[in-house]
């Protein structure tokens, strides 16, 4: 008995460990809940995020809900819902401030991981989730964006101004993760970017959709990010959601649930043995 409780307090104490240090490489997070009921994503107070400050600001008609979509105010989504009339191929964003500014590259070599998880009304609809990044250098400010547009999966430098992209997209929930690495690092500091995103990764060997792609995204002088939005258009009059915006220094800060889990079956593989034997 007394085993079995240190095993527990084992695998428990592992489980604590591993979920502190993915919240110390989380640097940014909106799962979109602790919105009130039926708001506009903008409405005030924002809901609960990590990293971010104030309201999502929203431009002009733009129509992003939490909780419902415009024709259903009880469709309790828990999502961040892009939502405008038929036949309107407007743009739509809404942009959250960052609570601190979080160095997200420096120094050649430097990598940073984000995350969104997408359901695109239709394949062929544009969404991206950008992010504002302010060189240290005091360079002005650059967007660094990655998703989805004309149905391919895309990383670029703000807009629809594309750099790489690859991948078909398809109309289901999706997650979709990318990899910026600073500079080459063999050739030079900041030469240019290495870029790597996946959809529906289990992990970093998974087949990727952009492979290691080299592109001049970012200029030279390090970043840090003040900013992050979400954009999109040409929905077909569909909803279509964001959820669980994350920006972290690991994979596995970006994909925590898949990762405690992996700890946690690994923990329990190597105290059952152990607890057979003490029988």
């Amino acid at each position: 008995m007394r085993f079995h409780r240190v095993a527990a307090g084992a695998v428990g104490l592992c489980a604590w460990f591993f979920v502190a240090s993915l919240q110390a490489e989380l640097i940014i997070e909106d799962t979109f809940t602790g919105y009130l009921d039926n708001a506009l994503i903008s409405a005030s107070p924002a809901g609960s995020a990590l990293g971010l400050t104030g309201d999502w600001t929203l431009t002009p008609n733009s129509d992003f809900f939490v909780n419902k979509t415009r024709s259903d105010d009880n469709a309790g989504t828990g999502k961040a819902v892009y939502d405008r009339p038929a036949g309107d191929n407007g743009t739509r964003t809404a942009t959250r401030s960052t609570s601190a500014n979080h160095v997200l590259l420096e120094n050649d070599g430097d990598a940073f991981f984000a995350s969104v998880l997408l359901a695109p009304a239709r394949a062929s609809g544009d969404m991206t989730f950008e992010l504002g990044l302010t060189r240290l250098d005091g360079g002005g400010v650059q967007n660094l964006s990655f998703g989805i547009i004309n149905g391919q999966y895309i990383v670029g430098n703000g807009g629809v101004d594309v750099k790489a992209s690859g991948g078909t997209v398809t109309a289901d929930e999706q997650l979709v993760l990318v990899r910026i690495e600073y500079g080459e690092a063999d050739s030079g500091p900041d030469d240019s970017e290495i870029v790597t995103l996946w959809v529906n990764p289990i992990d970093e060997s998974s087949t990727p959709a952009i492979n290691g792609i080299l592109t001049d995204v970012l200029n030279r002088g390090g970043v840090n990010i003040t900013s992050v939005s979400m954009r999109g258009d040409h929905m077909g009059g569909s909803p279509a959601c964001f959820d669980n915006l994350r920006v972290g220094s690991s994979f596995a800060a970006v994909v925590p649930e898949p990762s405690t889990l992996l700890l946690l079956a690994t923990a329990l593989l190597v105290l059952i043995p152990m607890m057979k034997r003490r029988r």
